[in-house]
């Protein structure tokens, strides 16, 4: 289950996953973007296999949080799930994506270590500088979520 909110991220609810798409209800998002020490952003490219946004670039790590499950908590489970690994985090902020109908929270965190990548959910993997996104961003397909945290996580950086 998840709770159900509205754009003011207020609960009013709980849904089964499978409800979210077919009654058009808003869910929690927690969204990781990882710098290492250099100041280079952590991203992957989705699978060629995913529903939504196949082969798009997205941040670090990112999950619908479970009914109960704050963003924090739900960032930090993300986290282990998907890369192995536990961080410190910053909570940058919060914003709605209306086409997806995700109130998505945005983490910044800073990590030089290994890995463990679920290959089956991921294209590739590749750390970008500020300069070297700027420059290839008009060419890249990315997601809404990178788009609107850049201006979070930037000025960190």
């Amino acid at each position: 289950m998840r709770d159900v909110v509205n754009e003011q991220d207020e609960i009013i609810g709980r849904a089964a996953k499978e409800e979210f798409g077919t009654q058009n209800l808003i869910c929690r998002v927690a969204f990781i973007m990882l710098a290492n020490s250099r100041g280079e952003l952590l991203l992957h490219q989705r699978s060629s296999n995913k529903k939504a946004y196949p082969l798009y670039w997205s941040g670090s790590a990112a999950g619908h949080l479970v009914s109960g499950e704050g963003y924090e908590e739900g960032a930090r489970r993300e986290l282990k799930e998907e890369l192995g690994i536990e961080v410190s985090l910053e909570f940058l902020g919060k914003f709605y994506s209306a086409p997806d109908r995700e109130m998505v929270g945005v983490f910044l965190g800073f990590y030089d270590g290994p890995l463990k990548i679920e290959w089956h959910e991921v294209e590739r993997v590749e750390h970008f500088s500020p300069a070297d996104l700027e420059k290839r961003r008009p060419t890249m397909q990315i997601t809404s979520f990178v788009e609107r945290s850049l201006p979070m996580v930037l000025p960190r950086l």
